[in-house]
């Protein structure tokens, strides 16, 4: 319960601290996404001495996207049932953003897909992704065939292009490594490792379009990128050691 988090983590101290960042990997890479503007709400009011409130979702942008069969057993058919089997509400005491409830009528378990809600977000953003997010690879697209996955990276960064055209406070990091759960501490985008450009936005060293980062290259940095960091795929050049 993330209201009851909240409560420990207040009657710990929290109320004393400076700087907060809201942060979680693969599902909670999602939350973060959802419940950014809530939990900085609730520390703005209790830790009045908090200047510095940011989210940083961790491979938690998981497309809205068709599976490779085109069925009817895909990743946003399950999201939709998700979110009624749930009850999902929107609200202070619900799960959801108001706004976006109120933009997407009559799809609203968009609001439960961060590519859809995403605009809502208040709380500052950098976003930690692969846009061959090896999860998505498996579990939305099902295949690891190289042409198919290279077309999800393309979709992605369609998915992705409203937070480039309109950065705001945020930022990003996004590999080509076929990875989740990646190891934002070693890959390198643009010159440095993505938990550099990270730290460099938070600390304010970069604004605007200068605050996001994306490999152009194809999956696995055209092949340069290889195990144990990145995954294989189906039918692509490459052997088994790490370049970065």
């Amino acid at each position: 319960n993330l209201d009851a988090a909240m409560d420990f983590a207040f009657a710990a101290g929290l109320g004393g601290a400076t700087e907060f960042v809201l942060t979680g990997e693969s599902a909670g890479g999602l939350a973060t996404f959802l419940h950014a503007d809530r939990v900085a709400a609730q520390v703005s009011q209790r830790a009045p001495g908090c200047q510095h409130i940011v989210a940083a979702p961790n491979v938690g942008f998981f497309l809205d996207h068709d599976d490779y069969a085109h069925d009817e057993k895909n990743y946003t058919a399950y999201m939709k049932y998700v979110y009624g089997m749930q009850n999902l509400t929107f609200g202070p005491d619900g799960g959801l953003h108001p706004a976006c409830g109120a933009a997407f009528p009559e799809s609203q378990h968009y609001c439960f897909m961060s590519p859809h809600m995403q605009r809502f977000v208040q709380t500052p953003l950098f976003v930690l992704n692969s846009k061959y997010d090896d999860w998505q690879i498996a579990e939305e697209l099902h295949t690891r065939a190289a042409a198919a996955v290279e077309t999800y990276g393309a979709d992605f960064m369609e998915a992705f292009r409203p937070m480039l055209e309109n950065p705001r406070k945020n930022g990003a990091a996004i590999t080509s490594c076929v990875c989740h759960g990646c190891d934002f501490g070693h890959l390198q985008v643009d010159g440095q490792s993505a938990l550099r450009w990270y730290a460099e936005w938070y600390l304010g060293k970069t604004q605007g379009a200068a605050s996001f980062h994306v490999d152009p290259r194809g999956p696995n940095g055209d092949g340069a990128l290889r195990a144990p960091l990145c995954k294989g795929l189906e039918g692509a050049a490459g052997g088994l050691e790490v370049h970065v």
